[in-house]
């Protein structure tokens, strides 16, 4: 059962007090009626009351004065301050209530509905004000344990992925030894087994590799430079010069803008974003590679268009999960690639999607700040 809420009728007028009061009393309101500032000030912080009614002058002190003691104090903050007064004062004394501290002013005579619905308005209002900064509390509680548990998860897979490097080093480096050792003296079904052992390891490799590249993008950059995209897709092909060339990739782009971020974890975007329209060559079909920049208000939208295989509609956001592979091990990867532009793109503050046509290629878009 919710309890009533409880208001102050302060008015040095008695009738008017009366009726006020029986009025607020029949609407189901608790009121308490008080004569003069210093009994409804007393009043207020007795039972901490939810509104004040507050005739403008009071025999005592001045209702502005009253509103002025009600808000300045600690446990009046809250307190709705509706305040009253003859019509023949006018504006002047309306704007002096309301500079004071006042939530609403009511010139009399008021009729008893209109008294009414204004008092439950203003307390509908504080109580959706309540509850939005209780809301707004609570979800710093959550993004603070979020934080905390993206940073444990961080720090996580930094020391797993660190810690798995060496052990997996002298796997490699005892199957490298064998192989040149005692390669010879193996049966042809011994060196599948050493090949499929190295080739794990080299997948294992990659996708600690690619682990450890996730976890040291999961925030916005600590330092955010103006970063030259002409300059960082001119490295990355460099980066790619062996498989563009064994792939006869064709990439072309226009002239792309300056931006605001990390200009090797946007690198790591344009690198991930080709090596996969390489990697998702449609047979027989030379690929081609299109980049192109849009200016949308205060951010660039960075389009990579391929021609490769294409993405089935059902699986245009399943790809951006970590771990998500959509052609089995036909085709070489970690699976990690996209997740890794994902986090890189929205630590960067922008966002990033894909537009796809099964069998006709794939455009990868993503947004960055201007510089």
């Amino acid at each position: 059962m919710v309890n009533p809420e409880i208001i102050v009728n302060v008015d040095d007028n008695e009738p008017a007090r009366y009726a006020k009061g029986r009025h607020l009393s029949h609407a189901g309101f608790i009121v308490y009626d008080a004569p003069n500032g210093k009994e409804a000030l007393r009043l207020i912080q007795e039972h901490h009351a939810d509104l004040v009614l507050l005739d403008v002058n009071l025999p005592d002190m001045n209702g502005i004065e009253v509103c002025q003691r009600v808000k300045s104090s600690s446990h009046g903050a809250s307190v709705i301050v509706l305040q009253i007064s003859a019509s023949a004062i006018g504006a002047p004394q309306a704007s002096a209530a309301l500079n004071s501290g006042a939530d609403a002013y009511l010139t009399e005579p008021v009729e008893p509905d209109v008294l009414i619905a204004t008092v439950r308005a203003l307390l509908r209002l504080r109580k959706a004000e309540r509850e939005l900064s209780a809301a707004n509390e609570r979800l710093k509680l959550l993004n603070k344990e979020l934080y905390r548990s993206n940073e444990d998860l961080q720090q996580f897979a930094f020391a797993a992925s660190h810690d798995l490097q060496e052990p997996l080093r002298t796997v490699t480096s005892f199957v490298t030894l064998l192989e040149r050792t005692a390669g010879h003296k193996l049966s042809e079904d011994e060196q599948e087994y050493l090949r499929y052992i190295a080739d794990g390891s080299r997948r294992m490799r990659a996708l600690i590799d690619d682990l450890l590249r996730y976890s040291q993008v999961g925030q916005e950059p600590a330092s955010m430079e103006a970063v030259d995209l002409n300059a960082v897709l001119l490295s990355v092909m460099e980066n790619l010069r062996e498989s563009l060339l064994e792939s006869g990739t064709e990439v072309t782009y226009d002239s792309l803008p300056s931006v605001s971020g990390d200009e090797a974890q946007l690198g790591q975007v344009f690198q991930n974003l080709i090596s996969n329209a390489i990697k998702y060559a449609r047979p027989s079909v030379r690929p081609v590679v299109r980049l192109s920049a849009k200016n949308e208000g205060c951010e660039i939208v960075i389009s990579v268009r391929d021609n490769g295989l294409g993405i089935e509609n059902d699986y245009l956001q399943q790809i951006f999960a970590p771990f998500k592979r959509l052609h089995g091990k036909e085709i070489s990867g970690t699976g990690m690639g996209l997740a890794i532009c994902r986090r890189v793109i929205e630590a960067h503050g922008g966002r990033i999607w894909v537009e796809s046509s099964l069998g006709e290629g794939s455009t990868f878009h993503f947004s960055l700040r201007q510089h």
